[in-house]
């Protein structure tokens, strides 16, 4: 072999390339196929025919078209250029970027989350499931030799212990490993798929039936809704005068909430998380915005858009709520650390976390909450005023707690706004809150006993059963695709038959 350095390669891309291997193409100074590897090559035995070089060329040298002599020289390319790659695979000296087993494959996998800014909970399960079952079983195999063996191993591993969900998770990081293994810097051929043929999604157990599907029976009615709305109201009203009575309470107690925001996410599908976080200016908008936002409705008319002018709710300090428009922007969420809600520092985010989906979107709420929604916005307007007020949480734990926190966090010095962080945690609300009023609720269920979370799954039926379309549904639910929800929440055929039963009664 010539000597390091001495490759003499152009700057075109090469034909093939694994593993530092690389085979390049003829060119008219250099007739033959050369494979290249740690600085060194290797040309075949016999040159391509400087006239056939410009049509081989043209057809990448690859095809039935080439000439005899040129299909010879291709063959023995491609055998010497797997030849060192295998002779790469199998070398077990650190190469210049360290060393490339599954464990630093995990390590670059966790970094490259983190610097995207992903969710606590995503890192976390990645880093659970991988030191739970992925080092164990394989940390120590070089990235190059891994196999589907290998992943089915894991898998098997893990089905001893997990159900099919937490098993189809840790499928999905492995995917996300090869997947990465796969980009640049290259530390896995395209042409190599560990996860191939590897089988770790979830899967119906009869033909229609979705294994995401939520079934009508671990949803609660909207009678049952209406039922723990009115307990929810009662908890929280109860509780609030308990503390006002109290000579040794420092703070003001908000708890006169529970039905409003039972309602809230029964009817407009917010996550939990979602609906913690909600403020003022989640609903309410300046009136100056909402009246041209009226304006340039191009589907009203005169006589339309004067009604609707008339019908809107002037709330105090110049907010205004359009019944016309009912509009709950959702555009943070609050993620937990354990029980404690995750107050991100004001380095990190000016507010919050991006919701689940990391979009911003709005839901809908229905006309008999619009009462409701401008009553509690005019009672945080008034209590705190025109600065802190649009920035209070609609459903606080206890006492408001307002925070400066950068405009944008990337700025800091490019201007602050108030932010109201007295956010529940999943098991405090459940604690203080659901539990007492799920207890007091006429024909809530006690076994099961649903989850607060519930009444998400409740809206996508309520919605469904209103006429809302599927596309409507989805985004209000922050699905990524209208086939998502459908699987999940819509089964078409045992669901739908009283419909159709209904419809078809006058056919």
């Amino acid at each position: 072999m010539p000597a390091k350095g001495s490759t003499g390669t152009t700057r075109r891309p090469p034909l093939r390339s694994d593993r530092g291997v690389k085979l390049y193409a003829p060119t008219l100074s250099k007739p033959y196929f050369r494979v290249v590897a740690a600085g060194q090559v290797e040309r075949t035995s016999a040159p391509v025919p400087l006239e056939h070089l410009a049509a081989s060329a043209a057809a990448k040298f690859a095809g039935r078209d080439l000439d005899a002599v040129t299909v010879r020289a291709r063959r023995e390319a491609d055998d010497l250029f797997d030849q060192m790659v295998r002779w790469a695979k199998h070398q077990t000296s650190p190469t210049r970027r360290g060393e490339r087993t599954v464990d630093a494959l995990c390590d670059r996998r966790l970094e490259e989350l983190r610097a995207k800014g992903r969710a606590r909970s995503t890192i976390d399960l990645n880093e659970s499931l991988m030191r739970l079952y992925v080092r164990p079983a394989i940390g120590h195999v070089e990235v190059a030799d891994w196999s589907p063996e290998h992943s089915l191993a894991v898998l098997n591993a893990a089905r001893e212990t997990c159900g099919a969900e937490r098993v189809a998770d840790l499928g999905k990081v492995l995917r996300s490993l090869v997947t990465l293994a796969h980009r640049k810097p290259l530390w896995l051929s395209r042409d190599e798929d560990p996860m191939e043929g590897v089988e770790f999604r979830v899967r119906a157990t009869r033909q229609g039936e979705s294994v995401h599907y939520v079934p009508m029976k671990e949803r609660p009615s909207t009678d049952q809704v209406e039922s723990l709305s009115t307990s929810m109201q009662e908890v929280g009203c109860s509780t609030q005068a308990f503390h006002d009575g109290r000579p040794t309470t420092r703070v003001t107690v908000d708890r006169g909430w529970g039905w409003l925001f039972t309602q809230t996410m029964g009817k407009c599908g917010p996550r939990f998380g979602e609906g913690v976080a909600l403020t003022v200016t989640s609903v309410a908008r300046p009136l100056a915005e909402v009246l041209s936002a009226i304006e340039e409705d191009l589907t009203l008319n005169p006589a339309s858009r004067a009604a609707r002018r008339k019908a809107v709710i002037d709330l105090p300090h110049g907010y205004a709520i359009d019944p016309g428009r009912r509009l709950i922007n959702i555009f943070e969420t609050v993620e937990w650390e354990g029980s404690t809600p995750y107050i991100a520092p004001p380095e990190e985010r000016a507010s919050g976390k991006a919701p689940k989906s990391e979009k911003e979107r709005w839901t809908i709420y229905p006309a008999s909450l619009v009462k409701a929604m401008a009553g509690r916005c005019a009672e945080l307007l008034e209590r705190f005023g025109p600065e802190l007020g649009p920035h209070a949480l609609l459903f606080p734990a206890g006492d408001h707690y307002f925070v400066q926190v950068p405009l944008d966090p990337r700025r800091p010095s490019r201007g602050t706004r108030w932010q109201d962080q007295d956010w529940w945690s999943r098991s405090h609300f459940r604690k203080t809150m659901y539990r007492n009023a799920a207890a007091r609720a006429e024909g809530w269920p006690d076994t099961p006993n649903f989850p607060f979370e519930n009444l998400r799954h409740h809206f996508a039926t309520w919605a469904k059963r209103h006429g809302y379309p599927d596309e409507l549904i989805s985004h209000c639910m922050g699905h990524a695709t209208v086939d998502y929800t459908q699987r999940r929440y819509f089964r078409t055929g045992a669901d739908t038959i009283p419909d159709g039963m209904a419809a078809s009664e006058g056919l």
